[in-house]
C-alpha cells in the first residue's frame, strides 16, 4: 500500500494541515518487542552503541510503529515476529535526552521453536543475543529498561496496557483503573485471627478507613493465591491459607466502580502471640495492625467489612460457607421439586 503524499492530496485531507503536520516537530519513538522462546525465557540483546543489554527492537523513522519493530527485528535478528498487542507505554521526558522519547513496549510472537544460534546478528549493532528467565533478564536490563520490562510482564497477565512516565505507573483515575481488570472484578479477604480470638484489623496509608488484609485478584491467580500473596506483601506473613468462608457478591449497581464484584474469605490458623506481634508492612500500603474483639473490629469497619468478619466468624462457629449479596445474607432461591417428585417427600 502506498503511503499518502505529505502534499495532502490524499482524499479528504486538508492540504494545509497536512504541510503543517509533516513539519512539526515531533518526540523521537522506539518500539521493543517482548519474545519469549517455548520455555517462557525472554529474548535480550547487547547492543554495540551502548553498554548493558536491552530489549530487541529499535527506532522509528517515518513508519507505523508494529511495522518498525517488524523491520528492526528482520534486520537485527534475521527474525520474523509476528508483532501483537501494545503491553506498555513509557514516555521519557526531554530532561534525560534532550528530547522527548516515546518507548513502545509489544508482545512479539515467533511461530515455532526459537533457536538462539539460528539468528542472525547484524553485527554493526548486536554483540550478542539471548534467552533468560524473567527474573534473570530484569537483573540484567539497566534500571529504566528493567522498570518497563517489569509493568509490561504485568500487563502481559492482565488486559491493560501500561502506561508510564519514565518507567513509573501513572496515577490513574479509579474508574480507569478497575475498567481494565478482568469481569467482574475478583478481591480475596483474609479473616486473620490469633489464638486470644481477637480479629485483625489493618489501617491503610491510602485511606482513614480501616481494611482487612487482602487485595484485588490478578489476572493469572486464583483468589487463595491472591490472598496469600497480599499477606506477604502488606505484613510479611506467611501461614497456610485455611478453608473459605465467605463469599461476597455483588453487581455492579451496587459499587463505586460499576463493575460486578467477588469477594472470598479465607481463614488463617490463629496466630501465636510470637507470630501477631512479628507483623511487617513491607510494601508500605499498610501503616498500622491493630488486634481487635470480635464485635468492636465488627463496630469500626466499614459496613461492607464488617459483614464479611461477622459472615467469617459465623462461617467459623457453624464450619459452613456464608454467602453475602453486597454484603447482605443471602436469601436461598426457590428450588422447584423436581419432576415426578410427590409434594410430601
Amino acid at each position: 500500500m502506498n503511503a499518502p503524499a505529505i502534499d495532502g492530496s490524499a482524499p479528504g485531507v486538508d492540504p494545509e494541515l497536512a504541510r503543517y503536520l509533516a513539519a512539526h516537530a515531533a518526540p523521537a519513538a522506539c518500539a521493543d518487542a517482548l519474545i519469549r522462546d517455548g520455555r517462557g525465557r525472554i529474548l535480550l540483546v547487547d547492543p554495540t552503541y551502548k553498554d548493558g543489554w536491552d530489549l530487541p527492537g529499535g527506532m522509528l523513522e517515518d513508519e507505523e510503529p508494529a511495522l518498525a519493530l517488524g523491520r528492526e527485528l528482520a534486520e537485527e535478528l534475521g527474525l520474523a515476529v509476528e508483532v501483537g498487542r501494545l503491553l506498555a507505554v513509557d514516555t521519557i521526558p526531554a530532561a534525560v535526552y534532550g528530547r522527548t522519547v516515546l518507548a513502545l513496549l509489544y508482545a512479539g510472537h515467533v511461530p515455532g521453536e526459537v533457536d538462539t544460534d539460528a539468528l542472525t546478528l547484524q553485527d554493526s549493532e548486536l554483540r550478542a543475543a539471548g534467552f533468560f528467565p524473567e527474573a534473570e533478564a530484569l537483573a540484567l536490563l539497566p534500571q529504566a529498561v528493567r522498570r518497563r520490562l517489569a509493568a509490561a510482564l504485568g500487563a502481559e497477565r492482565g488486559p491493560h496496557t501500561a502506561l508510564l512516565r519514565d518507567g513509573h505507573r501513572l496515577p490513574a483515575r479509579p474508574r480507569d483503573h478497575y475498567a481494565q481488570l478482568p469481569a467482574p472484578m475478583m478481591a480475596a479477604t483474609v479473616l486473620v485471627t490469633d489464638t486470644a480470638g481477637r480479629v485483625l484489623v489493618l489501617q491503610p496509608g491510602y485511606a482513614d478507613a480501616l481494611e482487612l488484609p487482602g487485595g484485588m485478584v490478578e489476572a493469572h491467580e486464583s483468589p487463595s493465591q491472591a490472598a496469600a500473596r497480599e499477606l506477604a506483601e502488606e505484613l510479611a506473613l506467611t501461614v497456610p491459607l485455611g478453608r473459605l468462608l465467605v463469599l461476597d457478591t455483588a453487581p455492579g449497581s451496587a459499587g463505586a466502580h460499576g463493575r460486578a464484584l467477588t469477594c472470598t474469605v479465607f481463614a488463617t490458623p490463629p496466630l501465636t502471640p510470637q507470630q501477631a506481634g512479628a507483623l511487617e508492612f513491607p510494601d508500605g500500603e499498610i501503616v498500622a495492625a491493630h488486634w481487635m474483639e470480635p464485635q468492636e473490629a465488627v463496630r469500626r469497619l466499614p459496613p461492607r467489612l464488617a459483614a464479611r468478619v461477622q459472615a467469617g466468624l459465623d462461617a467459623l462457629a457453624t464450619g459452613g460457607i456464608v454467602h453475602l449479596e453486597a454484603g447482605v445474607p443471602a436469601r436461598p432461591a426457590d428450588v422447584p421439586a423436581a419432576r415426578g417428585a410427590k409434594a410430601d417427600r
